[in-house]
């Protein structure tokens, strides 16, 4: 099936795709599903995605230029090096065992986006509002967190974690032990 600037999907299932270096304009997919497809370098403007899943999938470098997801899951694909903040409203997203390292988010309502099983090395997380997010299981190593909300967020299964709390809103935040000790890193005391 090949998909077409201003269009409308309903309960497609798009697999094997190669939609590489393609650029979609104000396309509606509704209850679509996208399996076993490459959508590297693809750029979505002015799109919207509703319950949608993205499952197996290769989406480096992908670019949400004004596209809104509602309801969307993630699961088991290359999500490197997005830009989210690109995006318009994110409303229910959930990434499940995905790889998102040297991905950005900026400025964005995360507060109903649950992440499993993710890595997300390197990524950037600035001016996000992130509370009450569940981290289960996810790799943060070398991520940054620059202002932004964590408040009740549960880091308590992740991993290689950093945040300052002098630049980030911790309060009520869950982590455990040993990976919470990186976040006396910036402190600057010493631990005997």
């Amino acid at each position: 099936m090949q998909i077409v600037d201003f269009e409308s999907y309903e309960n497609d299932l798009f697999e094997g795709l190669d939609f590489n270096d393609q650029t979609l304009q104000e396309v509606s997919f509704y209850r679509c599903s996208f399996e076993s497809s490459s959508l590297q370098y693809a750029e979505f403007i002015d799109c919207d995605f509703q319950e949608c899943s993205f499952i197996g999938c290769n989406m480096a470098l992908t670019v949400f230029a004004n596209s809104k997801l509602i309801d969307i899951e993630f699961r088991d694909s290359k999500l490197l090096g997005i830009n989210w903040g690109n995006l318009g409203p994110v409303i229910r997203a959930n990434y499940s065992n995905c790889v998102m390292d040297r991905c950005a988010f900026s400025s964005q309502n995360l507060v109903k986006v649950k992440f499993s099983f993710c890595s997300l090395k390197d990524a950037a997380f600035s001016d996000c509002k992130l509370a009450r997010v569940k981290f289960d299981d996810c790799d943060f190593a070398g991520c940054q967190f620059h202002q932004s909300d964590l408040t009740s967020a549960d880091f308590s299964t992740s991993r290689n974690y950093f945040m300052n709390a002098e630049t980030n809103n911790l309060r009520k935040a869950k982590f455990s032990l040993p990976e919470a000790v990186s976040l006396l890193a910036n402190l600057e005391i010493e631990l005997t």
